[in-house]
């Protein structure tokens, strides 16, 4: 078999060959064969960058190399005709992307990014020969599907090809051939499957035994291309993608499906900024009633940031008018309010969400959400602030409203900082009401005034995956009072999670950011979490409630060491962690501290058991079904830096596609794109 060669870098050699593009600037630096010089982007969403010639080219390679790793999705165009050659999830120091061969004369590189990316190179090659595979690699979807070699720990760095700089090898061509018993349907988009990731036996979870289509992968993963813009047309078959795509839930939330309703009467809602209904009306609109709703937002019209605030829906209450002394335009636009009472700009949120709104007679409650809803914010930049939504509903402890089978994914929810008792109650995501089955998945929480995600009045079965929790004071209830005896059927799994105090909050908040969680009657199981920077009272345990935490990781920065040593602050810290367990029992399996830098890359030397238990608690997994059981086996993690470094670069509304998705790759895969900062917000 010949191995591939390269040949020349077409966006250097071909015919006038040269760059231009939207948001980037000097964009001849792309294509001048050096990693050294870089193409840096001014915003975050849709950023283009092009290679162009002055006739058609031929080729079937490219090659991508960024700057960091700050690239979230992208995806490969014809500018010629508009089609789209692959998309995929990020990029790091080398992507390679093989595609049908194509003649063109502009090729755009389309991307997102957690903050401005910058791309060193953008290569085009007519490869011949046969390529050989590697984790970071990534096939268009027309090209060949993933390699049937499992991955093993020391594929993440591959001879690279002969004209490939060695500094770049960490990854190299997918492959064009593999064995046919091993071949994934080809309506499976490759690109989106990397190439390294799966195995002859993980082909039947890739496909879930069925394909999942190009076009399925295109509107899942590109936010370039819009919900109703493929060939998937009705709204069964678009909900059936982004449920497939998306991935199941693993733990007590497993039966969660949310919005899609496997009997064929899924409805897909598409949020619009260019409706006579205010944003907020529409998502209120579709949560509310017990149709299967999968509720997503417009692409393009969502493209930029857009802040949403469900407290709006109030604001025409002359209550809350003659609260704010307001009108409703004041109301609905707080910066108005600010600028008529002379509060600063600097001060405004807090003024007017934590002073001005905080009022015990305000009626400003959080929006109800009915069954069978998912709220999905893939491919859109849309925001909630100050607060968010009620699972159900409770008076006094007592359900009133129940809501079965719901998922908010991909979402950021931003605080407007963090007010004791609050009257408007801005819990962001409050499962009450006896509701169950709920998945709460990928999303990011920033300062928010109450709880992330609290469980209260017999709420159960719910698993929360995957978010990013940055300086939240309280991050989730179990259970909130002593006397509520319904809540001894809660049950929850948290797995995957990040938890981050950052640095320029420790001295305030590291002695409050706890309780995850406060937990009554209830049971919960904790496996594979990342802590950053929390030392006080991580959970505590009421009335009898059994708690299961294995595998997760405490890291603290070593800048804030209290004691004279390490070893004296680190023996503090573990005896604080777990103090306020008296009142329920506690398993406590293989869960480690270390001190670190900034970054998390831990000091091996700090690393310190934590042993303290109380009572006796079950295997809790042996509660979950055998495919969750399965994944789990599958893909735990030791408490460790692989630990570290794979939630830091899944967890959030931006963090790369999970295991729990068919789509996702393995942790090498994910691993070689480059360290995520773990304090990234």
């Amino acid at each position: 078999m010949q191995a591939q060669t390269l040949g020349s870098n077409l966006a250097v050699t071909g015919p006038s060959a040269g760059a231009d593009g939207s948001g980037f600037d000097n964009t001849k630096l792309v294509r001048d064969g050096s990693t050294a010089t870089v193409s840096v982007a001014s915003g975050t969403s849709n950023q283009r960058v092009s290679i162009k010639w002055g006739s058609a080219v031929r080729f079937n390679t490219v090659i991508l190399r960024e700057a960091g790793s700050k690239v979230t999705t992208w995806s490969l165009v014809d500018n010629d005709t508009g089609t789209v050659l692959a998309t995929g999830t990020g990029i790091g120091a080398q992507r390679v992307v093989n595609i049908a061969s194509r003649s063109t004369k502009k090729i755009n590189l389309i991307v997102n990014a957690t903050s401005a990316p910058g791309i060193a190179e953008f290569e085009v090659y007519n490869a011949t020969g046969t390529a050989s595979s590697t984790p970071a690699s990534s096939v268009a979807p027309s090209s060949v599907p993933a390699s049937s070699k499992p991955a093993s720990s020391s594929s993440k760095s591959s001879v690279a090809p002969s004209s490939t700089p060695a500094s770049s090898s960490r990854s190299s061509i997918a492959p064009s051939s593999v064995p046919a018993s091993s071949v994934a349907p080809s309506s499976i988009a490759a690109s989106s499957i990397p190439a390294s990731s799966k195995s002859s036996s993980s082909v039947s979870s890739v496909v879930d035994n069925g394909s999942i289509s190009a076009d399925c992968i295109r509107v899942a993963t590109n936010p370039s291309v819009n919900w109703r813009d493929t060939s998937l047309k009705t709204d069964q078959e678009i909900v059936s993608c982004l449920s497939r795509t998306l991935g199941k839930p693993v733990g007590y939330g497993e039966n969660a499906k949310g919005g899609f309703d496997p009997n064929g009467k899924s409805k897909l809602t598409v949020i619009t900024k260019n409706s006579s209904v205010s944003v907020e009306q529409q998502i209120l609109n579709a949560i509310t009633g017990e149709e299967h709703n999968w509720i997503v937002f417009d692409k393009i019209q969502f493209a930029q940031p857009h802040e949403i605030g469900m407290y709006r829906l109030g604001c025409s209450n002359p209550t809350v008018q003659s609260i704010l002394g307001a009108t409703e335009a004041e109301c609905v636009n707080y910066t108005q309010w600010c600028a008529k009472n002379g509060v600063s700009s600097a001060n405004c949120v807090t003024q007017f969400f934590n002073v001005a709104m905080n009022k015990s007679n305000n009626p400003i409650r959080n929006p109800v959400i009915g069954s069978n809803k998912t709220i999905d914010g893939r491919g859109s930049e849309a925001y909630f602030l100050f607060s968010g939504f009620a699972i159900g509903k409770d008076q006094t402890g007592t359900p009133t409203q129940t809501a079965n089978s719901v998922i908010m994914t991909h979402l950021k929810f931003q605080g407007a900082g963090h007010t004791e008792d609050h009257y408007c109650d801005p819990d962001m995501i409050r499962s009450t009401g006896a509701s169950k089955d709920i998945w709460i998945h990928k999303n990011t929480f920033d300062t928010t005034g109450d709880s992330a995600f609290d469980v209260k009045v017999g709420a159960h079965n719910v698993t929360m995956s995957f978010n990013r929790l940055v300086n939240v004071k309280r991050a989730v209830l179990h259970g909130s009072s002593d006397s509520h005896t319904i809540d001894k059927q809660i049950t929850t799994t948290m797995h995957n999670n990040a938890f981050v105090t950052t640095d320029d909050s420790y001295n305030l908040l590291g002695n409050t950011l706890r309780r995850v969680p406060l937990l009554r009657h209830g049971k919960t199981h904790m496996f594979n979490n990342v802590f950053v920077n929390y030392r006080n009272q991580i959970l505590s345990l009421r009335v009898g409630a059994s708690a299961l935490m294995e595998d997760s990781v405490f890291v603290v920065n070593a800048i804030h060491q209290e004691k004279s040593t390490a070893q004296l602050s680190l023996a503090e810290i573990s005896a604080n962690l777990f103090k306020d367990i008296s009142g329920g029992s506690f398993r406590n399996d293989r869960n480690l501290l270390w001190f670190s830098d900034a970054a998390c890359n831990l000091t091996a030397s700090t690393q310190t058991a934590l042993t303290a238990t109380n009572g006796t608690v079950a295997n809790l997994a042996s509660n979950y079904n055998a495919a969750s059981q399965a994944t789990i086996n599958s893909w735990r993690f030791a408490a460790g830096q692989e630990l570290v470094d794979y939630v830091s670069a899944t967890a959030g509304k931006y963090g790369q596609i999970p295991y729990n998705s068919p789509i996702a790759g393995d942790k090498y895969y994910v691993l070689g794109l480059g360290k995520v900062a773990c304090q990234i917000r």
